[in-house]
């Protein structure tokens, strides 16, 4: 399943950057994700998720559509913010910090979650 995560600032806000995934299933809120860049030899970039967009289109435009008729998903958005995980990257950390003395609270992933 094809997704574009959304990547925005803890407490949400204006993206900072998407990317597109093919995923094995569709995250769900509160899930935790870690993503490498093929040039990272140590630490991650994490992101815990906070909201899921369908974005759908259907033939019809009434409340009923004719038997038969199927819609189609147009693309599937998951919301990503920034947070602190046991492995990320310094620049990850550098950036969370930076929102954190612009006044939000990063979340950090729960070690008991391994």
């Amino acid at each position: 399943m094809e997704a574009t995560l959304v990547f925005v600032p803890p407490g949400g806000g204006d993206a900072e950057y998407s990317l597109q995934f093919e995923l094995p299933s569709v995250p769900q809120p509160g899930s935790y994700i870690s993503i490498i860049g093929p040039d990272q030899q140590v630490g991650s970039e994490d992101f815990i998720v906070r909201r899921i967009l369908w974005h759908l289109e259907h033939p019809t435009t009434g409340a009923y559509g004719e038997e038969g008729e199927t819609g189609t998903m147009r693309g599937l958005y998951v919301q990503c913010e920034f947070a602190r995980g046991p492995y990320s990257s310094d620049e990850h950390r550098r950036m969370c910090d930076a929102f954190e003395r612009g006044g939000r609270e990063v979340q950090s992933f729960e070690t008991s979650a391994f």
